[in-house]
């Protein structure tokens, strides 16, 4: 049985994969499985990965119909065979040192937590937040993501008993990987430590989801629907925190997405931080 599960979902991104599974085979620690989840790829995606396993023997191919990202990363929880699972991405890449230094860090934690970088294009550059500015917990993670702080997938190294039956929600299309962390930090047993090395490289899309002002809203919503309905009232509070915090951003940045704020005011979305607003203004007095 492998020590480490990389588990990697893969979705025509065969332009970067050669460089994901580079950086694995390139761990000074070696004993790990890398599970390739093919999740319906139409371009040469399949040919690559086969490569990789005929090369070598720790990496296995698995082709799926396309189910998008989430069921994606949840088939390899389900087969992944190591006591610690390690998330990455097609595009992106770790630091040959990425496993060793967590594990030989590691004294009692189930969460080991590395710092990490950018690549934009060829060029390597920092990162969209530092996770050294807050403690890495729940509240922050609540009150902080998608303003100054968020957790990528590929900085953590989580031992596979603490995930235990927990998955990523299959009904958001994103912030899916936001509510898995704040499913697991919840957990009373979580122990984490940070390791603050840049030992993960997270690859800048300029075309990514964000670039739609309009879906990047509706995620939003769905993710903070999704709270409102499993979470308790302290929580929706640092939920509600979250959204002023945003709303000022706003307010001061970027004028495409004011505008499209502007013709929110007919939608669910305002709807639904008004909701927020009348709870928690009578649940909540200073």
């Amino acid at each position: 049985m492998p020590k480490v599960s990389v588990i990697i979902p893969c979705y025509n991104q065969s332009a970067f994969l050669e460089a994901c599974l580079e950086s694995v085979l390139n761990q000074t620690f070696t004993d790990w499985e890398c599970l390739l989840i093919d999740d319906g790829s139409t371009d040469d995606t399949e040919e690559t990965a086969k490569r990789w396993t005929e090369k070598d023997s720790r990496f296995s191919y698995h082709k799926k119909q396309n189910e998008g990202v989430t069921k994606t990363r949840n088939y390899g929880l389900d087969i992944a065979k190591g006591e610690w699972i390690q998330f990455l991405d097609a595009d992106d890449i770790l630091d040959q040192n990425k496993l060793k230094k967590s594990l030989e860090n590691e004294n009692g934690e189930n969460m080991m937590i590395t710092n990490f970088a950018m690549i934009f294009g060829t060029e390597i550059k920092e990162p969209f937040c530092d996770l050294s500015r807050y403690d890495i917990t729940f509240e922050n993670l609540v009150s902080r993501w998608d303003i100054d702080f968020n957790l990528p997938i590929l900085c953590v190294l989580i031992k596979k008993e603490i995930i235990g039956n927990t998955r990523f929600p299959v009904n958001l299309k994103a912030k899916e990987d936001w509510i898995f962390w704040l499913e697991i930090f919840r957990k009373p047993k979580v122990k984490s430590k940070f390791i603050n090395e840049k030992l993960a490289y997270y690859r800048h899309n300029p075309d990514g989801a964000s670039k739609n002002f309009s879906s990047v809203f509706q995620d939003n919503f769905d993710a903070n629907q999704f709270i409102f309905n499993h979470y308790d009232d302290k929580t929706k509070y640092l939920v509600f925190q979250k959204i002023n915090n945003q709303n000022l951003t706003l307010n001061t940045s970027n004028l495409d997405q004011k505008n499209y704020i502007l013709k929110l005011q007919s939608t669910k979305i305002l709807k639904y931080y008004l909701r927020f607003r009348e709870r928690f203004s009578k649940i909540f007095k200073n």
